[in-house]
């Protein structure tokens, strides 16, 4: 069974709740990572400013780094030496890291990405719910459950 597309990517930019809520952060937080350096800050128009798709990649990025309890000068030491499109591939999932490096102001809806689920039907009356924003791990180990116990396998070959 095919995997559920996630929405399809706006000409638009991001505001910064939008930025922080589909990468799971705070503004704060944001915030923080543009001070420490780890995001170039984008040209300030006030309430207006927008923030494009390479902020919620390096937001995403940064955020998986944390997660693995990296500091933030081996963070920021990282994110100098990873290309772009290499950290897209890595937070965002498959169809939407296709297009890393869209032009200025081209990005997903945050609002959406962020409720945004894929569903991976195992078999009748059985589905495995991903969410959209997930990385590209979570998003290859859904496609590995369901060639393991979808409905696909021979009964009697199944292992518990």
């Amino acid at each position: 069974m095919p995997l559920v597309p996630a929405p399809p990517v706006a000409p638009r930019g991001y505001s910064a709740v939008e930025l922080a809520r589909a990468a799971g952060v705070s503004t704060g937080t944001i915030k923080h990572w543009f001070a420490e350096g780890l995001m170039d800050k984008p040209a300030f128009h006030g309430r207006r400013t927008t923030y494009g798709r390479e902020h919620l990649v390096r937001a995403l990025a940064i955020k998986k780094l944390r997660e693995h309890n990296l500091l933030l000068p081996e963070i920021k030491r990282k994110l100098a030496e990873i290309p772009l499109e290499e950290l897209a591939k890595e937070v965002l999932p498959p169809e939407l890291a296709e297009s890393a490096a869209p032009g200025a102001g081209e990005r997903a809806d945050a609002a959406e990405l962020g409720r945004a689920w894929r569903r991976v039907e195992l078999m009748p009356g059985l589905e495995l719910h991903v969410r959209a924003d997930a990385g590209a791990v979570v998003h290859r180990m859904a496609v590995e459950i369901r060639e393991k116990y979808g409905c696909e396998r021979e009964e009697g070959r199944q292992t518990r």
